[in-house]
């Protein structure tokens, strides 16, 4: 029994040991990576495209090409919103509906109507929380063809 109990204590001993070396090694390799991307930063003074790299770039098909993306990317999850529909109020001003499909709230609304800056008549929540819709009346009264709606953090757009 006590040879068993010895036995076990190694083979547990080798696994844990095996798993350390492991994770050291991918520890080491990750380290490595984020120092190669630190001083190409530094000497060149932008990150390398990693889907540019030979032999193991087609391996990064999914990655952003440029830090921006990532950036936009991660704005865009956290800071969203869409234009849910238009319509014309009884003085046939424009009405934009919209709702945050984002996490975060968004606030301090903006909105281009043909690239033209159009005024907010009404009240609109603001914050918008998230989940949570709002219509922006503006004095808008000829017809539309693009609308842009900006807050401090996002923006959408809406073509009819």
């Amino acid at each position: 029994m006590v040879l068993e109990i010895i036995f076990g204590l190694i083979v547990v001993a080798i696994i844990v040991f095996v798993v350390m070396r492991i994770v050291g090694n991918i520890t080491l390799g990750i380290l490595l990576v984020a120092v190669v991307f630190v001083i190409s930063y530094v000497l060149i003074g932008s990150f390398p495209n990693v889907k540019e790299i030979p032999i193991i770039g087609r391996l990064f098909e999914f990655t952003p090409s440029i830090t921006g993306d990532f950036s936009s990317g991660i704005n865009n999850l956290f800071f969203r919103i869409e234009i849910i529909g238009t319509a014309r109020d009884s003085q046939n001003n424009l009405l934009v509906v919209i709702e945050n499909t984002g996490i975060f709230d968004v606030n301090d609304y903006n909105i281009l109507v043909d690239n033209t800056t159009a005024r907010i008549t009404n009240t609109p929540k603001d914050p918008l929380k998230p989940s949570e819709t709002t219509t922006l009346e503006t004095d808008w009264k000829d017809n539309a063809i693009s609308i842009l709606v900006e807050t401090n953090q996002t923006k959408a757009t809406y073509s009819q």
